[in-house]
């Protein structure tokens, strides 16, 4: 039994880290640039942009979700416990907390700043500029921080692949 639950969570663990990493590195390369060269207004490519990103959230927080009962799973079995198993946890402790930040804070602040303060990008208004400047500030971190996410994740998928079972 203890045999088909290591499949199991090894399974729900390589899935977890497949979905999200296949998830940004499809929204970065398919989503984002396409929509706003496509779609004929930048408010409507926002909106567009906004509403797929919301989405790949929840999805990001289900696979988290996989890996973090995985993690946990394989911590509280001894004859799994190693090094490499202890880093992985702390990779997917990482990514956990930064997707927590990136999409709970600086996600909800910019959608904010989008549809309460900003409105319209596609008449400048000069009275409305520091919160443009705050939303590139913002969309910048933003970006920075799911790369981070996807080069954890890509780590730890390359340490599954070494690790002996």
């Amino acid at each position: 039994m203890k045999r088909f639950f290591d499949s199991v969570f090894l399974f729900l663990e390589n899935l977890g880290a497949g979905v999200w990493i296949g998830a940004l590195v499809g929204f970065g390369f398919a989503v984002a640039g396409t929509v706003f060269r496509e779609i004929p207004t930048i408010n409507l490519a926002g909106g567009v942009n906004a509403a797929v990103l919301s989405k790949l959230n929840r999805l990001e927080f289900i696979a988290a979700a996989c890996m973090a009962v995985s993690a946990i799973y394989f911590l509280l079995r001894s004859e799994w416990w190693s090094m490499l198993r202890f880093v992985k946890t702390v990779l997917v402790v990482s990514m956990v907390l930064t997707l927590i930040y990136y999409a709970l804070v600086v996600g909800d602040r910019l959608e904010y700043l989008r549809t309460v303060e900003i409105q319209d990008f596609d008449n400048f208004d000069t009275t409305k500029q520091i919160f443009r400047d705050e939303f590139t500030q913002l969309h910048q971190r933003y970006t920075q921080l799911v790369k981070a996410n996807l080069g954890m994740g890509v780590g730890y998928l390359l340490l599954s692949a070494f690790e002996r079972r």
